[in-house]
């Protein structure tokens, strides 16, 4: 959350992290109470920014990713920041070093003078992005807010999984903290979809639910994989096809003027609109074949679609077999020297991982899973290394358990000893 010594969110700024502040004082940057304050939503996972010395973003800057810095003039960057580009995630610049003085919370975009960041000058002497913690063992994945009237007034009760009949309670206002969550709703005798991702939804409507009759809610998984779908032109996935990995917010438009008649979706998870610009019924999509789309979906085609935007997570990758974790070994400050295994259960960094744009990425060492030379054989080794994108760093996460290399879909990672390796499927 972030605090302001005004309303509307107007004046210093204080960030409030996970804890307890026994009275306003204890806001040490405001120097009177709080009078407006506002949710933070974010991937807090990957932050990246840059700070420029000019105001054109010419001439000197530095970028930083995932770093907090105590004292920029100690790198040797000045004392005044003219503009600022946020590229990912949350930072709090600070007036003074080593995070002291007035903050300033900068969220993803362009800063083009201090005003715009509500600073009294271009003095930024230390700033740090604002960071996830991994959930404990114990915590739930999804969590749920719902409110019994609009605008999160009334009764609250909070969800952690499904709930298949919501008849003694009607939610009209939600807070999705955790998770994308399905909401089902009646109209007539029909029973329709809402994806509910990361966010607060003040009533029904923004939601994009015309009904107050929501009967029930459930968690949807994760999944690790990017998104992949085709349209096709005729029915049983035949005839012109329209293939998609981001999303179209017209799929009639006059360029494309694609009547959907059958889909695949290949990966990912996504959602499909009865009209464009992502408006009107939804049906969350996942892994499948529709040979049909009319008699699947009651429409006569879609309108617009797009990959659900499921929220970044740190996880842990356990090995069914030996009940051990993926772990990053060696030393975490030289690339060459580390390397991955499995070992039991540490509760440190070098265990937890994130997936992102196809790539497992170690929160210990900002490494990537790299299948060393690219060979798309059984029995190469499976290392770490820097991110660079390409197909031998990506991979997917499949149904069964198991995780393929995008070198090949037979081609699974495997516990072999030091260093993994990957196996042919079957």
């Amino acid at each position: 959350w972030v605090a302001y010594e005004k309303e509307h969110f107007k004046g210093q700024q204080f960030l409030l992290e996970e804890g307890d502040f026994e009275d306003s004082n204890a806001c040490g940057a405001l120097s009177g109470p709080i009078m407006s304050f506002r949710y933070l939503q974010a991937n807090f996972i990957e932050s990246a920014i840059t700070l420029f010395e000019s105001d054109l973003e010419s001439g000197k800057f530095i970028d930083i990713t995932n770093q907090e810095i105590t004292d920029l003039e100690e790198i040797g960057f000045g004392r005044e920041t003219r503009s600022i580009h946020v590229k990912s995630g949350v930072w709090v610049a600070y007036h003074q070093k080593f995070f002291c003085g007035d903050q300033y919370i900068l969220e993803k975009g362009k800063y083009k003078c201090f005003f715009d960041w509500g600073g009294s000058s271009n003095t930024i002497l230390s700033i740090r992005p604002i960071q996830l913690e991994p959930l404990g063992i114990n915590e739930p994945p999804h969590l749920l807010k719902a409110f019994s009237k609009a605008g999160f007034q009334g009764e609250c009760i909070d969800f952690i999984k499904e709930c298949a009949d919501l008849t003694s309670f009607l939610p009209s206002s939600f807070k999705v903290l955790r998770g994308c969550w399905l909401l089902y709703y009646q109209e007539d005798v029909f029973y329709h979809q809402c994806v509910l991702e990361e966010g607060l939804y003040i009533d029904l409507a923004s939601c994009g639910c015309p009904s107050a009759r929501v009967r029930a809610l459930k968690p949807i998984d994760y999944v690790f994989e990017e998104p992949s779908i085709s349209l096709f032109a005729l029915e049983h996935c035949e005839g012109r096809e329209l293939h998609l990995e981001d999303a179209v917010n017209s799929v009639l438009n006059k360029d494309l003027h694609f009547y959907t008649q059958s889909v695949w979706i290949k990966s990912g998870l996504w959602i499909a609109y009865e009209g464009s610009n992502f408006l009107g019924k939804q049906i969350l999509l996942v892994p499948n074949e529709i040979p049909n789309w009319t008699a699947f979906s009651g429409w006569k085609t879609i309108g617009s679609v797009r990959p659900m935007k499921q929220p970044a997570v740190y996880i842990r990758i356990r090995n069914r077999a030996q009940d051990e974790y993926l772990t990053v070994t060696g030393n975490l400050a030289d690339t060459r020297t580390m390397s991955v295994c499995i070992s039991p259960y540490s509760g440190k960094d070098t265990q937890i991982w994130h997936y992102c744009r196809g790539l497992f990425k170690s929160k210990a060492s900002d490494t990537c899973l790299d299948v060393i030379g690219g060979r798309d054989t059984p029995g190469a080794k499976v290392a770490l290394w820097t991110e660079h994108g390409q197909f031998r760093q990506k991979w997917r996460l499949n149904r069964n358990g198991t995780i393929s290399s995008y070198l090949s879909d037979e081609l699974v990672l495997d516990v072999k000893g030091e260093p993994l390796i990957l196996k042919k499927v079957g």
